[in-house]
C-alpha cells in the first residue's frame, strides 16, 4: 500500500513538472529579444528545475568566441569573466553534443578557471547540456546546485527536454535579433544613399521599364520646380527646337534597351532655358529584362557658352594667323598635322584634310632634307627644346624653295610635349645669294689651291650646276689650230648622248660665236632656230634655256663656259653677271694651270731620275706587305690573334661546330674574347649572310629582358605604344649571341628553355606563337653547375645550352700569344693615333710575359692603348706601375694565397663529408646531400682537388673488420 502511494505521488510530481514545462515553453515562444529571453529563462525554469545558478553560452564559430550569460536566484544577472572557448563547458557540449555532468567540482580538472569561479559562488555540482536545433548548433545550457551529485539520470533526461525547448526559443531570439539588425542596417543604408543622391551635382531620376517616373532627387525637383507627380509630362520642359529629337531618342532607347546620350535645352523653374547633358542606362534583372531606367542630367550651360566663345576666338585667331606672311602649322607630338594656315595650303596646293591624311613632311620636303628633319626632330624630342633648321619645300608648281623652319613645343604640367608649333619663313632669295657667294669663294679657293685643271674644272662644274639649278655645265677650249673647240669637262648627269666630249667647229656653232666675239649669249631654243643653228646638239638634248660665256684673261679668250636647262627658265641678267665672275675665275685657273704645266715639264726629267729608286722601294714595300699578309693568314683567325696550342684547340673546335646548327656554350673568364669566338662561329656557318645579333643579358634590367629578347605587342605594359620585334626575330635565319647568360632571371630562363625545346615563342602581351629559326650561342664567365646547386640557374636549361661546350683559355695559359697580341695592338693603336712605333725592348716584353693578366686580353689591350697614347719615342715601353701586383686593402697578400686557403678549406670539408658517408657521394646519406651540392658538381670538385674518395671506403671496411 505504501509503494502504491509513493508511485502515485511520483507520477503526480512528474505531471506537474511537464505541465510547468509546457507553460514555460508557451512563455518562451512569445519572447523575441535574446537578452529578455535569458532573463525570463532564469525566472521561469525554477518552476520545473532545481538549481542555484543558471548559465547560457552561445558559441560563435566564425569568431571562435563564447558569449556567456549567467543568472542567480530570482533571475539576478551575474558578472561572468571572459574565458577562452576551450576553458568553457559550452564548447565541450557544443563539440560532443551530449550532456556533461560534474557530480562534484572538487574532483573536476578539465575546466580549472570555470570551476574556480563556480566554487567561489558556492556551487558544488553542475549539469551542462547542448543547445541544438535541427538547423544548427547554438551552444550550451548549464545549471549548478549548491549540493553535490544533485543531478540524477532522471533529472538529466528532463533537463534535455528543457534544453530542447530552450534551444528553439534561443534560435528564434537570435534569428529575431539578426533580422532586426539587418532591417536597421538596410534603413540606414537607404537613408545614406538618398542623402548621397540628393547631394550629387546633377539631376538624378529613375523610371520604370515603360518610362514612367519612379524617383527623382532633390536637385531635379529644385531645378524644374515640380513635384514627382508633375514630371510625367517632362517633354513640355524641353526646348521646342530640341523636343522632337530628344523624345525620339528616348523612345528608341525604351524600345531597344540601348543607353542614350544627348545634349539639349530644358526650361528651369524660373523660365530660363539651360543646356543639359542627358544620359540614361537600363537596369536589368538576372534574366536580362529591363527593370528600370537610371537617368542623369548635368547642367552644361556654362560650358556651352564657353565653347561658343572659344569658337569665336578661334575664328578670329585663324583670321589673324592666315594674315601672317609665314607658313604656320600645328603638329601632334607623333607628327600628324592638326592645323595649317591658308598661306601654307595655297603654297602646297593641298587642303587641310590632304595634309592630315598624308605623311606631310615626306610629301612636300626635298628628299635630301627629310631625313635631316627627322633626325633633328628626334633629338629635339629627347631634349624637349625648341629647334630650327633650313629646309626646301615643294611649291604647287613643282619648284622647291628654301625656308627657315622653327619648331616650338607646347607642354603640359608634367613637361610632356603635347604638340609642336611650326613657322616657316621664305629665305630662298637669301639662300641663293649665299650659295652664289659661297660658290665664288669655293672657285677662288680651288683656283688658288688646285693646279690640276681637269680636277679643278670638274669640281667647279658640279658646284655651278647645283647652285644655278642647271642640267648641263661644260667647259671648252680651242685646239692648236684655233679652228675647233674641244669639250674639256662636261657635267651632264641626264644626258641623252647628243652632247659628248668631241671637237666642234668654231664656225657655225654657238660656242664658236661666243669664242670669236668674246661676248656672252643667253637665250632659248627658239633663239637658236632663228639664228640658223638648228643643228645644235642642245636642241636634240631637249634643253630649253641656255647661257654661254667667254673665259677671258688679260683680254685673251681662252675658252667658253656653257650652261643649259631643260625647264623653260631663262637666265636673268643677274645670273649672267654672276656667271661672268665665275668665268673670270675659271680663266685665271686655266692660266695658272698652263703655267703649272710648264713648270711640271721642267720637273719631269728630274722625277724620271728618281723613278727607278721609287720602283725598287715600292717593290720592296709590296714584298713586305705580302710577307705580312702571309704571316697574318698563318696566325690570325678573323681578329683572333695567337698560335698557342690552347688557342689552336679552341679554333679546331670552332671549325668543327661552325658548319652545324648546334647550340654552343662558351665559358671562360671575363675578357678572354668569347664574343670574337661567337662571331667566328657565325661567319663560318651557313647562316653567315644573315644577322649576328648580340645581347648582353647582364646589361638589361630584369623587368625588360623578356621584351628585349622576344619583343612585345602594343599595350603589353605601360609605355608599350607600339609593337616591337625582339632580338630572336631580328636574328631570324641568323645567329643570336646571349652573353652573360648566367645572369638571366628565373622567369626568363623558363621562356628561353621553351624556345630551345619547341623552337617557338610569344611576344610579351601576345597570344600567337612565332617560329624561332636562329642559332643560339651562349656565353658566361660563371660556374653554371655551381649556380644550379645554389638554385639560381635551371639545370634543364643548362643541359639545353651545353650541347657543344667550348672553354676559352685565359691569357695566362697562352703565354706564347702575348708577343703577337702586343704587336697587333701596338700597330692598331699607333695607326689610330698617327704615331710610328718601330719596336719594343726585351724588358717590356718580359714584363708582359711575367704578368698574370687577371683581366685577360681586355686588360692587355687597355694597357697597350694607354702606353701608345703616352709614348713619345719610336720604341714602345710601358709604365711598370700599371702592372703592379700589390693586393687590394684588407685582402690576402696575393690572389694565389687566397685561392690556396679557400681550396684547403674546401678540400677539408669535402673529405669530412666523405668520411662521414664512408666514401659514398650520391644518395640521401651521401656526401653530396650532406654538403648541399649536386652529385656531378661534387664529383668535379673531388677530381679538381685530387681527393681519393675510395680510401674512405677502405678505411670504413677496416674499422668494420
Amino acid at each position: 500500500m505504501s509503494d502504491t502511494h509513493q508511485n502515485s505521488r511520483a507520477g503526480t510530481e512528474a505531471a506537474e513538472r511537464y505541465e510547468a514545462l509546457f507553460r514555460v515553453s508557451q512563455t518562451l515562444i512569445s519572447i523575441r529579444s535574446s537578452e529578455e529571453l535569458f532573463r525570463l529563462l532564469a525566472l521561469e525554469l525554477r518552476a520545473v528545475l532545481n538549481f542555484y545558478v543558471m548559465g547560457v553560452g552561445i558559441y560563435d564559430e566564425s569568431a571562435h568566441e563564447v558569449h556567456l550569460t549567467s543568472y542567480g536566484e530570482l533571475g539576478v544577472p551575474l558578472q561572468v569573466p571572459k574565458y577562452a572557448p576551450e576553458e568553457t563547458l559550452t564548447l565541450w557540449v557544443f563539440q560532443h553534443q551530449q550532456p556533461l555532468i560534474i557530480p562534484s567540482l572538487d574532483r573536476e580538472t578539465r575546466f580549472p578557471a570555470v570551476v574556480a569561479m563556480l566554487k567561489e559562488r558556492g556551487v558544488r555540482s553542475v549539469c551542462a547540456l547542448p543547445l541544438t536545433t535541427v538547423h544548427r548548433r547554438l551552444g550550451g545550457l548549464g545549471v549548478g546546485s549548491i549540493e553535490s551529485d544533485a543531478y540524477s539520470g532522471e533529472e538529466v533526461r528532463f533537463l534535455s527536454l528543457v534544453a530542447n525547448q530552450v534551444a528553439l526559443a534561443v534560435d528564434d531570439a537570435l534569428n529575431f535579433d539578426a533580422s532586426h539588425h539587418a532591417r536597421e542596417t538596410l534603413q540606414s543604408s537607404t537613408r545614406q544613399i538618398r542623402q548621397i543622391v540628393d547631394n550629387i551635382p546633377g539631376l538624378v531620376s529613375t523610371r520604370s521599364a515603360t518610362g514612367a517616373p519612379e524617383f527623382v532627387n532633390q536637385q531635379m525637383l529644385d531645378f524644374f520646380g515640380r513635384s514627382l507627380e508633375q514630371l510625367p509630362d517632362w517633354s513640355s520642359l524641353i526646348h521646342p527646337d530640341d523636343r522632337e529629337r530628344v523624345v525620339n531618342l528616348w523612345r528608341r532607347s525604351v524600345d531597344t534597351g540601348r543607353p542614350y546620350d544627348v545634349e539639349h535645352r530644358a526650361r528651369r523653374a524660373d523660365g530660363v532655358y539651360r543646356w543639359l547633358h542627358a544620359r540614361g542606362q537600363a537596369l536589368r534583372d538576372a534574366d536580362g529584362r529591363i527593370v528600370r531606367w537610371c537617368n542623369m542630367l548635368t547642367d552644361i550651360d556654362d560650358r556651352k557658352h564657353v565653347e561658343e566663345a572659344l569658337r569665336t576666338s578661334e575664328l578670329n585667331l585663324r583670321a589673324i594667323v592666315d594674315a601672317i606672311p609665314q607658313f604656320i602649322a600645328v603638329i601632334e607630338a607623333e607628327g600628324g598635322v592638326l592645323y595649317a594656315n591658308q598661306l601654307l595650303l595655297q603654297y602646297t596646293g593641298w587642303t587641310l584634310e590632304d595634309l592630315k591624311a598624308s605623311d606631310f613632311p615626306a610629301m612636300i620636303l626635298h628628299a635630301d632634307d627629310f631625313e635631316r628633319l627627322r633626325d633633328e626632330r628626334q633629338k629635339a624630342l629627347a631634349r624637349g627644346a625648341p629647334f630650327e633648321l633650313e629646309l626646301r619645300a615643294r611649291r604647287n608648281d613643282g619648284q622647291y624653295r628654301w625656308f627657315l623652319v622653327r619648331y616650338n613645343p607646347l607642354r603640359d604640367e608634367l613637361k610632356n610635349v603635347l604638340r609642336w608649333y611650326a613657322s616657316a619663313t621664305d629665305i630662298d632669295d637669301r639662300k641663293r645669294a649665299e650659295d652664289r657667294l659661297q660658290l665664288l669663294l669655293d672657285v677662288t679657293n680651288q683656283v688658288v689651291s688646285n693646279l690640276q685643271l681637269s680636277d679643278l674644272l670638274g669640281a667647279i662644274s658640279c658646284s655651278v650646276r647645283r647652285v644655278m639649278q642647271c642640267d648641263l655645265v661644260s667647259v671648252c677650249f680651242p685646239d692648236t689650230e684655233m679652228k675647233r673647240l674641244q669639250t674639256f669637262v662636261i657635267d651632264f648627269p641626264d644626258s641623252k648622248g647628243f652632247i659628248r666630249e668631241e671637237l666642234i667647229s668654231i664656225e657655225g656653232s654657238l660656242g664658236g660665236f661666243v669664242f670669236r666675239t668674246g661676248k656672252p649669249w643667253a637665250g632659248n631654243a627658239s633663239d637658236l632656230l632663228r639664228s640658223g643653228l638648228e643643228n645644235e646638239p642642245a636642241i636634240a638634248e631637249g634643253l630649253k634655256a641656255g647661257c654661254v660665256l667667254p673665259l677671258i684673261s688679260r683680254n685673251v679668250v681662252l675658252g667658253v663656259l656653257a650652261l643649259g636647262r631643260r625647264e623653260d627658265n631663262p637666265f636673268s641678267q643677274v645670273d649672267i653677271g654672276f656667271l661672268t665672275q665665275v668665268a673670270n675665275q675659271i680663266a685665271i685657273a686655266v692660266e695658272n694651270a698652263t703655267a703649272y704645266g710648264q713648270i711640271e715639264g721642267a720637273r719631269a726629267e728630274l722625277e724620271k731620275a728618281f723613278e727607278e729608286i721609287k720602283d725598287l722601294k715600292d717593290r720592296l714595300q709590296d714584298e713586305n706587305v705580302a710577307l705580312r699578309e702571309q704571316i697574318d693568314q698563318a696566325l690570325m683567325f678573323e681578329e683572333i690573334v695567337g698560335v698557342s696550342p690552347a688557342l689552336r684547340a679552341v679554333l679546331s673546335r670552332v671549325s668543327k661546330v661552325a658548319p652545324t646548327d648546334s647550340t654552343v656554350l662558351l665559358t671562360g673568364e671575363t675578357g678572354t674574347g668569347k664574343e670574337l669566338i661567337a662571331r667566328a662561329i657565325h661567319k663560318r656557318s651557313r647562316r653567315s649572310p644573315r644577322a649576328f645579333v648580340s645581347v648582353n643579358c647582364a646589361a638589361i634590367p630584369a623587368s625588360l629582358i623578356a621584351s628585349e629578347l622576344f619583343g612585345h605587342e602594343k599595350g603589353a605594359f605601360t609605355g608599350a605604344t607600339q609593337r616591337r620585334l625582339g632580338r630572336f626575330e631580328l636574328a631570324e635565319e641568323g645567329t643570336i649571341f646571349l652573353d652573360e647568360v648566367g645572369e638571366l632571371p628565373a622567369e626568363t630562363q623558363i621562356t628561353l628553355l621553351h624556345v630551345l625545346q619547341e623552337r617557338e615563342f610569344q611576344r610579351v602581351g601576345g597570344n600567337q606563337s612565332i617560329r624561332a629559326n636562329a642559332r643560339v650561342i651562349a656565353a658566361t664567365n660563371r660556374d653554371l653547375e655551381a649556380a644550379i646547386a645554389e638554385g639560381i640557374f635551371r639545370s634543364d636549361l643548362f643541359y639545353r645550352l651545353h650541347v657543344f661546350p667550348i672553354e676559352i683559355p685565359p691569357l695566362r695559359e697562352r703565354k706564347e700569344d702575348i708577343p703577337l697580341l702586343v704587336e697587333y695592338f701596338i700597330d692598331r693603336f699607333a695607326r689610330k693615333a698617327g704615331k710610328s712605333i718601330r719596336g719594343m725592348n726585351k724588358k717590356t716584353l718580359d714584363l708582359f710575359l711575367s704578368y698574370p693578366w687577371p683581366g685577360n686580353i681586355r686588360e692587355l689591350q687597355n694597357v697597350v692603348e694607354r702606353s701608345v697614347i703616352v709614348c713619345e719615342t719610336e720604341n714602345f715601353s710601358v709604365d711598370e706601375s700599371w702592372l703592379s701586383r700589390k693586393p687590394l686593402a684588407n685582402e690576402p697578400k696575393s690572389q694565389s694565397e687566397l685561392s690556396q686557403k679557400f681550396a684547403a678549406q674546401e678540400k677539408e670539408m669535402i673529405e669530412a663529408a666523405l668520411r662521414a658517408s664512408r666514401g659514398r657521394v650520391s644518395g640521401p646519406s651521401g656526401a653530396a646531400a650532406k654538403l648541399g651540392l649536386h652529385r656531378s658538381t661534387l664529383e668535379s670538385k673531388i677530381a679538381s682537388l685530387k681527393i681519393n674518395k675510395y680510401r674512405f671506403k677502405t678505411a670504413s671496411s677496416s674499422k668494420v673488420s
